[in-house]
């Protein structure tokens, strides 16, 4: 018998904005979050209504742990936003704020602090996006 969990509420409506209905159970739901199941029952139902791999978002969850490893960025530290505008505070060097194409490596604590284009405080912001930076890179050009 597998265990049984409890979950609250917000995290229950959470499980259900994730599910296909008809199709997932919460188990399954959380499966695919953490990445067990790449091919899970809601991508093979997805599949077969549109005739397409889903896409990348369907997978699994971007972070800035995944694409320091996919693009062998070789930060300690690595933080993701869609945007590229907010981001939480970098705490261990190199660390990098990475956005959907390309990432802004900060070697040490004193060039992240002494950025005159990031505003540190509870977080951190880049106003106009890590994309106008000049020392932004493309995740293929580096």
């Amino acid at each position: 018998m597998s265990p049984v969990i409890r979950v609250d509420q917000q995290v229950f409506e959470w499980l259900s904005r994730l599910a296909t209905p008809f199709v997932d159970t919460p188990n399954t739901v959380l499966r695919r979050v953490a990445g067990f199941d790449k091919e899970s029952p809601m991508n093979a139902a997805a599949q077969a209504r549109t005739g397409r791999k889903p896409s990348r978002s369907t997978l699994e969850r971007v972070t800035g742990a995944h694409l320091n490893r996919e693009h062998r960025l070789g930060a300690r530290h690595a933080l993701y936003h869609k945007d590229g505008t907010f981001f939480e505070v970098l705490r261990q060097f190199p660390g990098v704020l990475c956005d959907p194409r390309g990432y802004l490596k900060f070697d040490s604590k004193e060039q992240f602090d002494r950025d005159q284009n990031v505003s540190i405080g509870d977080k951190t912001n880049v106003h106009r996006g890590i994309a106008s930076h000049p020392r932004y890179r493309r995740y293929d050009s580096r």
